[in-house]
């Protein structure tokens, strides 16, 4: 299945998944197939790509995307980020993320390079410009040992590239955070996250400040890190609306109250759209407590009501999602989501599904999103 979501200012998000019980080889060529025609049709380029699948099938796909991509040439040099995410039968891989922009020239687009590996891609549109960075922590010469230093060598890194563009990550809105064993070291993650946040400056003395939305999941890669991190920057241009708040759910706490440095979502209003990054969302209360412990059911309904919640604080709603990654903890138990979804009117075609660990034992589901909606 083939989602695009609305034109509505500079980015595109697209979604593609694998048609049930379609063959591997050409459920994956399918899919490039389409991207492809996409790109090609509505002279676009790739910012971000992100893959889920079996960690055992990374090579066949990068295969399998090579041989239908590679004749777009630059527009598809970014590099894909490749995360474990276990398809749910009769899928045989998950699907993939992506998003693309359109740019007016040929000035209006860059890649970005660490020595001589490609990074990211610079993009400057007609509302504001952009950068998005894939797998930073791939280009570290040689993994510590420790798990925590890994992490902030990442995060370090990441600011340094930005720093060599004249950006910083106070300019980051977005971070996707895949760890390797969430559960065994969610904690020491969250440590190591808020000490690197702190020494770069992040949070300006106060931690109820504008961070960075974020998910965090549990997703192997296929280089054997233990920590993945992807990210989208952005920053206004002149005398063009720029204007960044933190999303508010009276249903959650703010993470950082339980020493976790993530907005639970950010919005982003421009000249002719407000992006909207609803951060990895689970059945958490306000006083950041999990709810319904073996009820998966009931933990998707609460989940979502989470973030409907959230979005209505930006006057948005389920339907102006443009882009969600699912994650259950148990296959058995995406049922649950789209019962829950069907009865609240979300539609799940925009949605990437997979059987993945959450950050609590006791938690079954979780959600991230991105929504657009025109500006007001």
């Amino acid at each position: 299945m083939f989602y695009v979501s609305d034109k509505i200012g500079d980015l595109q998000f697209l979604t593609i998944t694998p048609k049930p019980g379609e063959a591997f080889d050409r459920s994956v060529e399918q899919a490039y197939g389409e991207l492809a025609d996409y790109l090609q049709s509505h002279r676009s380029v790739l910012l971000q790509e992100r893959v889920y699948a079996s960690l055992a099938d990374a090579e066949r796909i990068r295969s399998l995307r090579a041989s239908v991509m590679e004749p777009l040439g630059e527009s598809v040099l970014s590099p894909a980020t490749f995360v474990e995410g276990k398809p749910i039968p009769p899928m045989f891989w998950a699907g993939l993320h992506a998003i693309a922009v359109s740019p007016a020239d040929g000035n209006s687009t860059r890649l970005l390079r660490r020595g001589d590996k490609i990074c990211g891609r610079y993009y400057q549109g007609s509302e504001a410009q952009h950068i998005f960075l894939s797998d930073v922590g791939r280009l570290i010469d040689a993994l510590p040992a420790d798990r925590s230093v890994e992490t902030c060598e990442t995060i370090r890194l990441t600011n340094e590239i930005l720093r060599e563009s004249n950006w910083s990550f106070t300019d980051v809105k977005r971070t996707w955070f895949y760890l390797d064993d969430i559960l065994g070291w969610y904690n020491d993650f969250n440590k190591a996250r808020n000490t690197i946040y702190h020494n770069i400056g992040l949070f300006n003395g106060q931690v109820t400040g504008i961070i960075p939305a974020s998910t965090g999941i549990e997703g192997k890669n296929p280089r054997g890190a233990r920590c993945t991190l992807d990210l989208l920057a952005m920053k206004p241009l002149e005398r063009r609306p720029f204007q960044v708040k933190r999303m508010i759910n009276p249903k959650q706490n703010e993470a950082p109250d339980y020493g976790s440095a993530f907005s639970r979502g950010l919005s982003v209003s421009l000249a002719e759209s407000k992006c909207l990054f609803v951060s990895g969302t689970a059945s958490i209360d306000e006083r950041g407590v999990s709810l319904y412990a073996g009820d998966a059911e009931r933990q998707v309904v609460r989940t979502m009501e989470n973030v409907e919640a959230l979005l209505a604080s930006a006057g948005a709603g389920l339907g102006d999602i443009c882009q969600a990654t699912v994650f259950v903890k148990r296959t058995e138990d995406i049922d649950a989501f789209y019962r829950v979804a069907e009865r609240m009117g979300y539609k799940v075609e925009q949605a990437v599904c997979m059987a993945a660990d959450v950050c609590r034992e006791e938690l079954l589901f979780e959600i991230d999103a991105s929504a657009v909606l025109p500006a007001r």
